[in-house]
């Protein structure tokens, strides 16, 4: 990670924010986030979720790789730019080779990643990410 001198904002661990532009992932996801607790916005782009994003701080981020409305590198770069203090959960249906560069991206730009998720996924899968996020919040 890269250090910086401005503090990172304080994340909420019981919000979360989908960005994906498939409502069938979005409920999945959502539905499970919901059953532990947390709750959920889901946005088809990233524009849309900046706004919840600022008001609410989530704790975690699930965001798709391969937006059609919106590009991951700008949001990872948004989320530098506000010194977010949660997780990026980055998901991909896509090539190994463009998700390494955009974690390469998230890296250089100070954002926690979570281990992406290939999907398609399964509720296990999103489980095992909030299980992570809360171990490392907790240590």
């Amino acid at each position: 990670m890269i250090a910086t001198t401005a503090a990172s904002v304080t994340a909420d661990p019981l919000r979360a924010v989908i960005i994906d532009d498939d409502a069938a992932i979005q409920q999945s996801i959502a539905e499970t986030l919901m059953q532990l607790g947390i709750a959920v916005e889901a946005f088809e782009s990233a524009k849309e979720a900046f706004a919840a994003i600022d008001r609410d701080h989530p704790g975690i981020i699930f965001l798709d790789v391969a937006l059609l409305r919106s590009d991951a590198i700008d949001v990872l770069r948004g989320l530098g730019q506000r010194r977010y203090g949660g997780v990026v959960q980055l998901m991909s249906g896509g090539r190994p080779a463009l998700l390494e560069a955009i974690q390469r991206i998230g890296v250089r730009e100070g954002i926690r990643l979570g281990t992406p998720l290939g999907k398609p996924f399964t509720r296990q899968a999103i489980v095992q990410s909030i299980e992570a996020l809360r171990a490392t919040d907790n240590a």
